[in-house]
């Protein structure tokens, strides 16, 4: 009895009358074999604890017992297919697992697997990415799978449970609805008459050898009694010969099964059947509910490839997907659902929480080809990484502000006249903008071909943070050089002059809109305007630089920051971005009435429509400009983000949160200010705060 059970995998149960010995051997056989199909590769479906094999799906409910718990089984109904099932949302929710095969292009088939978007080679990817991701299963339902439910029986075992349990029930409702049968002749029971065409096979029909395709009286339970217990055809009318036997009762019309043959029908005159049709690969929410499963799947929807190279090809993206289907002659009832319906929800009877079948089974016409529009990859980490920087002027482990390392970079920048380091900055800032130098593999994960369309996109959020931290930091930097001034009142109105000079090469000469309003917001910070013995030395001694700041670069700015009046495109390298990207995340709060808020607004969207559109003159005025350039080592170290980061922080508090950053830095500013030009009657309180702040 024991060899039996063993044989047939039958569990232990408290009846059985084993002995102890003999479970706990049968349950080390169990747990040896599980053990070695968990051993196989990991892209074998098998070696996964979380595939129950043909687990039914009341079964399956009993497992899911908390939000995010999830396992794969067989498809009962859909032999081949798979199934997720999964608890989210409150909910126990089932969905099938689209099958998109792809036509071979050397002889080697393809199948590739998806929920609702993104494609696999396998399941045990698609659950790697979807569990990894922490992505939803399908936008309708939110569901998210996080814990898998694992076996603990080797699947032989559980294929051997689960036929035995519901194996002949079945089995017998299968032979009423005739699912992709093969309609055999018995010649050796039936004489000449024609075979038993209830008989089924799982095998797809390939030719006809009856005379008739009409049901036989008999059924396939009747050819199994003796022959003394056999049961009284449904009908007495029978006919003599190679005729076929007619039933009396009027049979069903016959419908699509889920894999898309259809029941065969013959006539007395029609000797042989028709050829198979082709295999239906319409979305299963055209065909009749599964007869096997009680209930059915959760809705999947699958949507058309929504990530490009640019956003101006969404349109030839979506017409040439649509093209690819119709050639295939396959029927994607959820594009015109989309289109005529204005979305999923809006269609008959998925309102009512009916839930559809939504396997697709897709062929790709044509030979197996790569889709050039793939994902861009969406950034959620800073560019910008100060630990992991090597720097040439600064040690490993450097303290904010060192004195000899300010010393050393305001000797190299000293060195070089304006020119010079606005090409430098302009050579970091069309880098750091992905304006130019962007190579194929990151225009790729954008997207798109340049930074300036990406800044004006959702997903480029990370960017925008990005950009804005450096243009901070070069206003910071020129703060630093300012008030870093300790010697004569004319040394620090000489740095003013040098200051304003870079300015206007970064505006006429190098074209850098960005770097200029940069400078331009640090000669403005309250804690270098307050310098007013300074301010009056540069009138003096460099009486030109001071009329050209105050009468043509601030109007300027004004003008650039208002989006009032943009310079030609023919002639900018790095527009003035900052008023989009302070507007796009929420640092812009405009002022003013309302009526100007709004306007300005509209201009700023204007600018940066204007700047995605000329990306590529831009492109090639960088080239033009930078042509034959060859950057200086430590110099082009001294305008890089991730250098000023450690130079004004440390390589410890370079990580500290952004704002807690900027506000002591703020402070100690404002404490150098003080120091160089002190306020009378609050000399004191100015020497509390210098303390407090270093």
């Amino acid at each position: 009895m024991c060899v039996s059970q063993r044989e047939q995998g039958a569990a232990p149960s408290a009846h059985s009358g084993i002995s102890g010995v003999k479970m706990s051997s049968r349950t080390d056989i169990l747990k040896k074999e599980l053990e070695e199909e968990l051993k196989l590769s990991s892209e074998d479906l098998r070696s996964h604890a979380w595939y129950h094999g043909p687990l039914p799906r009341q079964e399956s409910e009993r497992l899911l017992e908390s939000n995010g718990d999830f396992l794969i089984r067989d498809s009962i109904s859909s032999p081949g297919d798979y199934v997720l099932s999964c608890s989210g949302a409150g909910q126990l929710l089932h969905f099938k697992i689209i099958a998109v095969s792809l036509r071979p292009r050397r002889g080697m088939a393809r199948t590739l697997y998806q929920l609702e978007q993104d494609q696999f080679d396998n399941i045990p990817a698609l659950v790697r990415s979807y569990v990894g991701d922490r992505r939803k299963v399908s936008e309708s339902t939110g569901a998210v799978i996080i814990s898998p439910v694992n076996r603990s029986l080797p699947l032989r075992a559980l294929h051997e449970k689960h036929n035995s349990h519901s194996g002949g029930d079945r089995d017998h409702r299968r032979s009423l609805n005739m699912p992709e049968s093969s309609l055999l002749r018995t010649k050796d029971r039936f004489g000449s008459q024609p075979g038993n065409l209830d008989i089924l096979k799982e095998k797809p029909l390939q030719s006809a050898q009856s005379d008739s395709n009409l049901l036989s009286a008999f059924t396939a339970e009747a050819l199994t009694l003796p022959q003394n217990q056999m049961r009284v055809p449904l009908s007495p009318l029978f006919r003599t010969g190679s005729d076929p036997v007619l039933r009396a009762k009027t049979l069903p019309a016959p419908s699509l099964d889920l894999n898309g043959n259809s029941a065969l029908r013959g006539s007395d005159s029609q000797l042989h059947c028709k050829a198979p049709p082709k295999p239906i690969r319409a979305p299963s929410l055209l065909l009749p509910e599964p007869p096997d499963e009680a209930d059915t799947y959760s809705e999947l929807i699958p949507r058309v490839p929504v990530i490009f190279k640019r956003p101006v090809d969404h349109g030839i993206a979506e017409e040439r997907w649509k093209n690819r289907v119709r050639a295939t002659e396959t029927t994607f009832g959820f594009l015109e659902s989309e289109e005529s319906q204005g979305g999923v929800d809006s269609g008959t009877g998925l309102l009512d929480n009916a839930i559809t079948v939504t396997v697709v089974h897709t062929v790709v016409a044509g030979e197996e080809e790569e889709d050039p529009f793939v994902r861009p990859q969406i950034q959620t980490i800073s560019s910008y990484q100060p630990k992991a920087f090597q720097s040439l002027l600064l040690s490993p482990e450097n303290k904010p502000l060192e004195p000899a390392a300010l010393r050393k970079l305001k000797e190299i920048v000293s060195q070089k006249d304006c020119k010079e380091s606005a090409l430098h900055i302009l050579r970091e800032d069309c880098q750091e903008i992905r304006i130019w130098g962007v190579t194929p593999e990151q225009q790729r994960m954008m997207g798109v071909q340049s930074g300036l369309e990406l800044l004006t996109l959702p997903y480029g959020q990370q960017l925008r943070r990005d950009l804005l931290e450096r243009h901070h930091l070069l206003c910071l930097g020129v703060a630093v050089d300012i008030l870093g001034c300790t010697g004569a009142v004319s040394e620090r109105a000489h740095t003013l002059h040098r200051i304003i000079q870079l300015a206007v090469e970064l505006r006429d000469h190098a074209g850098d809109l960005f770097a200029f309003s940069a400078v331009m917001k640090a000669l403005t910070l309250p804690q270098v305007a307050r310098l007013e013995q300074t301010w009056q030395t540069l009138q003096q001694i460099h009486t030109q630089s001071a009329i050209t700041f105050q009468k043509q670069l601030k109007p300027a700015l004004r003008e650039l920051d208002e989006c009032i009046a943009l310079p030609p495109a023919s002639d900018i390298v790095v527009p003035h971005i900052v008023p989009v990207l302070r507007a796009m995340e929420g640092e812009d709060d405009g002022g003013g009435p309302m009526e100007e808020s709004c306007a300005r607004l509209l201009r700023v969207l204007q600018a940066a429509r204007s700047y995605a559109a000329n990306a590529e003159l831009h492109r090639k005025n960088a080239e033009d400009k930078l042509q034959g350039h060859t950057p200086l080592p430590e110099l082009r170290e001294a305008f890089q983000t991730e250098f000023s980061l450690r130079l004004f922080w440390g390589s410890k508090g370079a990580s500290v949160e952004q704002k807690e950053r900027y506000r002591k830095f703020d402070q100690i500013l404002s404490v150098l200010s003080q120091k160089l030009e002190p306020e009378r009657d609050r000399s004191k309180l100015v020497s509390s705060v210098y303390g407090a702040a270093f």
